[in-house]
């Protein structure tokens, strides 16, 4: 019997067509893991441990900032401070203080002029400008001798609700500080909110916050407190520390559930994180590894046969099968899969960079045991809290 067999009629030259498959699929694995990936070095702070409410407490509720409008002239300042103490001797508090107030201008660092302004404005019942001049004072002069005279003076000037809103904000703040040592940083946002509201000119409340807001993904709210701090920050290395942070905040973060969830669908993770490239290449190999799984190959054979009259009717039997369908599967199930899982590493490594805070200062949990300890209410009240593990 005779039997002839000729393959014809081929759907894509299936060989040719997994070496293509295959190279792309290698190529794409390669500038997945080789391609460098964008730098996401983060720029850490920690919290500032000094809260600053003012040279005393009440000190922000009359803040005089020196005339740079007035040109110096220290003889004049010495001059009129001199007619300003002839007028008070002889009573004439208004004319005095009016003397002060140029000399001051004059000279807007001499400690003496401002202790001895506010001492005038004291003694025509002029509590703000009084405190205002007092703070001054302090601020030029910490340590001067008048400085603990200055102090008791704003301690009866100042209303008793002012200093106990500065006393607050200092409670407040040292709260915050320990909940952002615990790592407790929901707290700390509270104990923060807190701070700022009792001191608003205060910018480490603002910094802290935006810290503690950064630690627990608010990063559009803890981007606004850093911007406020930026602007209020007392040194140029500090507002670029702060704007270091702030550009870390500004790059995008990416949820790694989110990522990997999309990664089901072939390079949808890649669109996701922001790489429409790799996504293109991973969604190319796919359909290239599926196209040659689906890839048909045509066989004809040449049947003899011999019908019931002894003549000879050969007939041609055709066959389709897809030769590469299990390798083409696996090939472009594992891409998806390799894919799916960057993605994921990616995501990660995204919330990893973005951090701002430097948590090297904190302090763990205690493994076991319980503990009281201070925290803040949502309305602002202090409680204690009692908190037990295991």
């Amino acid at each position: 019997m005779e039997r002839q067999v000729s393959s014809c009629a081929e759907q894509g030259s299936p060989r040719r067509t997994w070496r293509v498959q295959l190279a792309t699929l290698l190529l794409v694995g390669v500038s997945l893991s080789a391609w460098p990936a964008r730098a996401l070095d983060a720029q850490l702070l920690q919290p500032k441990r000094t809260l600053t409410t003012g040279a005393a407490p009440g000190c922000d509720l009359a803040p005089i900032a020196a005339d740079q409008t007035t040109p110096r002239n220290n003889a004049e300042a010495r001059r009129l401070a001199a007619s300003a103490q002839e007028a008070a001797l002889v009573g004439d508090q208004a004319a005095a203080r009016a003397a002060f107030v140029r000399a001051a201008a004059l000279n807007p660092t001499d400690e003496r002029l401002a202790y001895d302004l506010a001492r005038a404005h004291e003694e025509l019942a002029d509590t703000l400008p009084a405190i205002g001049s007092y703070c001054r004072y302090l601020v030029l002069a910490p340590n001067g001798t008048e400085a603990a005279d200055a102090r008791t003076r704003l301690t009866r000037l100042v209303p008793n609700d002012a200093r106990q809103r500065a006393e607050d904000a200092s409670v407040a703040f040292r709260l915050g500080l320990g909940f952002m040592d615990e790592q407790r940083y929901d707290a700390a946002v509270r104990a923060f909110d807190e701070v700022v509201r009792l001191a608003p000119a205060a910018p480490e409340g603002h910094f802290n916050r935006g810290l503690a807001r950064s630690a627990i993904g608010e990063r559009d709210n803890a981007l606004a407190d850093l911007e406020t701090y930026r602007a209020a920050a007392g040194t140029v290395e500090e507002r670029l520390a702060t704007a270091r942070a702030i550009d870390v905040l500004r790059r995008p973060v990416y949820s790694p559930s989110a990522a990997l969830l999309r990664g089901i669908v072939p390079g949808l993770g890649q669109y996701y994180t922001q790489r429409p490239v790799r996504g293109t290449l991973v969604l190319a190999a796919v359909a290239g590894a599926l196209g040659a799984a689906l890839t048909q190959q045509t066989t004809e054979q040449i049947i003899p046969y011999v019908d019931p009259n002894g003549v000879a009717a050969p007939y041609t039997e055709s066959s389709t099968e897809r030769k590469y369908f299990v390798p083409g599967v696996a090939a472009a199930a594992g891409l998806t899969l390799a894919a799916a899982l960057e993605a994921l590493w990616y995501a990660n490594r995204s919330q990893r960079g973005a951090s701002i805070l430097d948590r090297s200062g904190a302090r763990s949990a205690t493994p076991g045991g319980f503990s009281l300890t201070p925290t803040v209410l949502r309305d602002g009240r202090v409680a204690v809290a009692f908190r037990t593990s295991f």
